[in-house]
């Protein structure tokens, strides 16, 4: 028989699926207290928290989703300058409604939110994979095409995952290292100062990662170009999506900036520092 927690997280795994957010997971608030600084302690974030439930998405039914959102509404897109962040917020608070009378608080994995944690190690955590040569989470089924979305904290007991230790890419031949144009990976993973200063100075890696696309795990869940582009390069793959659309440039409030790798960096700093 399943207990209470196991029902809402069921309940709520349920309710986000039609969105393509089909990774959700919980991560023991002790763990994550453990190596996060004074200002990220989870008693801080929301007191009385004992668990920290994970959203994600593996493969590209969340972008299938965000396609058919826009198409339904272009004003997604051309009134938003992060309109897939906004997407999977309006996702997760349409599925919130699982939680009912729970005490919690949502975080977001994007950029313009007010409190910044560091979802790789939630991620991890909550059971959706282990660190690999890429710099990513290799999620069991998804390999490294997994995104991160949200995280909740809830004042209620859910069935807390067992973080995996194993190496995912213990034994593989590391295609990645030999795809990577930009020498991203001088000791042997992956190394974003590399990676972004290489990305900046050229058109070579701006539509894709060939690391990534060389990885042989997940090969099933590899996300579609148009997908990779936006991610990739914000201001092409709005331009994609404008085409796809039938929406004039000139009709697009946002030209689409970012990544922003260093940014971003130092925001999610998990010490809190």
């Amino acid at each position: 028989m399943e207990s209470n927690g196991q029902v809402i997280v069921r309940k709520f795994g349920q309710a986000l699926a039609p969105s393509g957010l089909n990774v959700v997971g919980v991560a023991d608030p002790a763990r994550w207290d453990a190596l996060a600084g004074p200002a990220h302690q989870s008693g801080v974030l929301l007191p009385g928290a004992r668990a920290f439930l994970v959203v994600g998405n593996g493969g590209s039914a969340f972008w299938e989703a965000f396609l058919a959102d826009l198409e339904a509404e272009p004003g997604h897109l051309i009134d938003d300058p992060n309109p897939l962040d906004s997407f999977a917020r309006r996702s997760v608070l349409a599925a919130d409604a699982a939680l009912d009378g729970i005490p919690r608080r949502w975080f977001w994995a994007a950029m313009d939110t007010d409190v910044h944690l560091d979802f790789r190690v939630l991620a991890r955590l909550a059971g959706f994979g282990a660190g690999g040569r890429l710099g990513l989470l290799m999620h069991p089924v998804h390999g490294p095409w997994l995104g991160l979305r949200a995280a909740c904290l809830v004042a209620a007991d859910l069935p807390r995952a067992v973080p995996s230790e194993a190496d995912p890419c213990a034994g593989c031949p590391a295609p990645c290292v030999a795809a990577c144009p930009g020498g991203a990976f001088p000791t042997g993973r992956w190394q974003v100062d590399a990676c972004s200063s290489f990305k900046l100075a050229g058109p070579v890696c701006e539509g894709t990662c060939h690391a990534r696309v060389a990885c042989p795990a997940g090969a099933g869940s590899r996300y579609p170009a148009e997908q990779l582009r936006y991610h990739s390069h914000r201001a092409s793959g709005r331009a994609w999506l404008r085409s796809r659309l039938g929406v004039p440039e000139g009709a697009d409030r946002f030209a689409g900036d970012g990544p922003w790798w260093g940014d971003w960096r130092s925001r999610v700093d998990v010490s809190g520092r």
